[in-house]
């Protein structure tokens, strides 16, 4: 799928409308939102058009392991600890994106890609599925 298409269907689509309320609650504007969910979609697709496995890839990295851990802490099991590494991955390249191309402090892309990504990830397993 073409990477604005994806991103224009995901904007206009109910998990899109749900990251934009998350990300309004948070204090941002709605266009300001809907600039930084465009974001997280593209490197989404980027990231899933790199591996060309899917969401998890082939390099998961300290984020992977972070989330692993936290949902294996949490008693989730294995199978969904390993779910939750994968989302782990793309929050770090999501919250990475939104420093390098919007300017946003690391702090603010980690918040914001942490409560777009799962928006994000729910939306691209329904459209990959």
């Amino acid at each position: 799928m073409d990477m604005q298409q994806l991103v224009s269907e995901f904007l206009s689509s109910e998990h899109g409308a749900q990251a934009t309320q998350a990300l309004t609650n948070q204090g941002f504007s709605p266009e300001d939102s809907q600039q930084m969910l465009g974001t997280a979609a593209q490197t989404a697709h980027a990231h899933a058009e790199e591996q060309n496995q899917g969401l998890l890839g082939d390099h998961p990295g300290k984020s992977f392991f972070a989330a692993f851990a936290a949902g294996l802490v949490r008693g989730d099991g294995f199978l969904k600890s390993m779910e939750e590494g994968g989302e782990g991955i793309l929050t770090g390249r999501v919250a990475e994106s939104l420093a390098v191309r919007m300017g946003l402090d690391p702090a603010t892309a980690s918040t914001v890609a942490a409560a777009a990504t799962p928006y994000v990830v729910s939306f691209l397993r329904e459209k990959l599925a």
